[in-house]
C-alpha cells in the first residue's frame, strides 16, 4: 500500500486507532478542522488540497480557493516516493542495502553481488552472478533510436535488459574517455573479468608482469564501490527519477543524473574536497583554513552532510582502504593535510557543536588517486560507482504507475500588470 491509497475511510470517519495516527488541523482563516492521517510517519501532501478558503481578493496568486499547498525549498523535508532500495539513518550513521547493513556486505560480497542486491533485491546465486558478469561484458551498445512510445514502464523484462546494456555501456565508454584522455591504448572487456577487473583491464590498469588487473586494487575498488553504491533519494537520484517519470531512455535519465552530480555540492565535492586540500598545501596552514571557514569565509568540502548528525559511515571503511594502500596512498604529501584537517576540525566546538563530521568525499580522493587515476578522472568513476543505485530506483518506478514528476511553485510577483506600446511609454 503506497502513502496515498486509503488515506480517507470509505465512510468518512475515522476510528480511535486511526485518530491516533493523524493530523488534528484547525484552519483560522475559516474556522473548519481536518484530519490528515499519517502513515509511515509522513502525510500526503494531496491531502492538504482538501484544505480551502476563499479567494484572497488581495492576491489571487495564492490561488486558497484551490486548496492549500505544502512549500519545501530544496526538498528539505518531502519525501517524494516509496522506496525498498536503501535506507539511510542519519542519527546513528548507518545505511542498509535492500535490509542488510554496508558494514556487513563490506569487504564479503563483490560490487556485482551489490548491484544485484539493489536492483533485484537478493544477493545473487552463483548462477546469477557469473550470467550478470558475463552479460556484462559481452553487450553490445545501443541502437541510436527513439520510438516515441513507452517502452519500460510495465515492461520489467525489457527494464532487466535495459539495467545490463546500460551498467555495460557506461565502464566501455568511460574506459575509452578515459584511455583518450590519457592517452593509452584501450582494451576490449573480457568475459573472464569480473566487472571491476574488467573496467580496470580496458583502462589499463594491469600488473607489468602479468597484464592482469592489480588484484589489490580490484579488492579496494570492489569495497570502496559497495559503499558507494546508493544513498537512498539523492540529488542526482532525484534527476534520474524526475527524468525518468516522464518515460524516456535510462540512458536520458542518465545523463540528467550525471549533470546533477557533476555540481559541487553534491559529486563534484569529491573533487573539489580534494583540489582545496590541494590549496593548502602543508599541514602549517591548516589552522588558517580552519578559521578562514569558521568566519563564512569559504566552505569545508568534505565535512558534514545534510543527512548525517554522526559520522558518515562510509567514511570510517574509506580511512580503512587507505590504510591498506599503504605507500601508494602515503606518496601523496596532501594526505597528512587532510588528517590534519580532519583532527583540527573533529576537535573544534564550531564543528562538533554544529554535528559537522567528515563525510566520504573527505578521503575518498585520495584512495583513488593511490590506485593511480587522476584528480580529474575521480567524479566520472563516482558516477559509475553509483549507477546501479540510480537503475535499482528506475526498476522501482518503472514497477509503478505513470505519472510526471511537475513540482508546484509558489508565485511571488506582479499581477494584472497594464501593457503599454512603445508609444505610450
Amino acid at each position: 500500500m503506497t502513502i496515498e491509497q486509503n488515506l480517507i475511510p470509505v465512510n468518512g470517519k475515522h476510528t480511535n486507532s486511526e485518530k491516533s495516527q493523524a493530523l488534528e488541523i484547525r484552519d483560522l482563516r475559516t474556522g473548519d478542522s481536518y484530519t490528515i492521517p499519517i502513515r509511515h510517519n509522513a502525510v500526503s501532501a494531496v491531502d492538504f488540497a482538501s484544505i480551502k478558503a476563499a479567494e484572497n481578493t488581495n492576491y489571487p496568486a495564492d490561488q486558497d480557493q484551490n486548496g492549500l499547498r505544502v512549500f519545501d525549498a530544496g526538498f528539505q523535508n518531502t519525501a517524494v516516493g516509496e522506496s525498498k532500495v536503501t535506507y539511510v539513518d542519519g542519527q546513528k550513521g548507518t545505511i542498509q542495502y535492500r535490509g542488510y547493513s554496508i558494514a556487513d556486505l563490506y569487504g564479503k560480497v563483490k560490487f556485482v553481488d551489490t548491484a544485484f542486491l539493489l536492483i533485484w533485491g537478493h544477493l545473487p546465486s552463483d548462477d546469477e552472478r557469473a550470467e550478470l558478469e558475463y552479460n556484462l561484458a559481452h553487450v553490445p551498445l545501443p541502437d541510436q533510436t527513439h520510438m516515441g512510445k513507452n517502452l519500460y514502464l510495465k515492461n520489467l523484462k525489457l527494464v532487466d535488459k535495459l539495467i545490463v546494456k546500460v551498467m555495460a555501456d557506461l565502464a566501455v565508454v568511460s574506459a575509452a574517455a578515459y584511455c583518450h584522455h590519457e592517452g593509452r591504448p584501450f582494451q576490449q572487456p573480457d568475459s573472464k573479468y569480473s566487472y571491476i577487473e574488467n573496467l580496470l583491464y580496458m583502462m589499463g590498469f594491469v600488473d607489468s608482469s602479468t597484464g592482469e588487473p592489480n588484484a589489490h586494487h580490484v579488492s579496494c575498488l570492489e569495497r570502496l564501490w559497495t559503499l558507494v553504491a546508493d544513498h537512498e533519494m539523492t540529488c542526482s537520484t532525484a534527476a534520474f527519477l524526475q527524468t525518468a517519470s516522464s518515460l524516456p531512455d535510462p540512458y536520458s535519465c542518465l545523463i540528467s543524473a550525471a549533470n546533477a552530480g557533476y555540481g559541487i555540492l553534491h559529486g563534484g565535492a569529491i573533487e573539489v574536497a580534494y583540489k582545496n586540500i590541494a590549496e593548502v598545501g602543508s599541514v602549517e596552514n591548516v589552522p588558517a583554513k580552519i578559521e578562514s571557514v569558521k568566519s563564512g569565509k569559504e566552505r569545508l568540502f568534505g565535512y558534514g552532510h545534510r543527512i548525517y548528525k554522526v559520522v558518515d559511515p562510509r567514511s570510517i571503511f574509506i580511512r580503512e582502504v587507505l590504510s591498506e594502500l599503504g605507500e601508494e596512498a602515503k606518496a601523496d604529501p596532501l594526505l597528512k593535510v587532510a588528517f590534519e584537517i580532519d583532527r583540527v576540525a573533529s576537535t573544534d566546538e564550531f564543528f562538533t557543536s554544529r554535528k559537522l563530521n567528515p563525510n566520504a568525499d573527505l578521503f575518498a580522493s585520495f584512495a583513488y588517486k593511490a590506485m593511480g587515476f587522476s584528480p580529474d578522472f575521480i567524479l566520472p568513476l563516482s558516477i559509475i560507482s553509483r549507477t546501479q543505485g540510480f537503475l535499482a530506483h528506475w526498476r522501482e518506478a518503472m514497477e509503478g504507475s505513470a505519472r510526471i514528476w511537475r513540482p508546484m511553485q509558489i508565485y511571488t510577483g506582479e499581477l494584472n500588470r497594464e501593457f503599454e506600446t512603445e508609444k505610450q511609454q
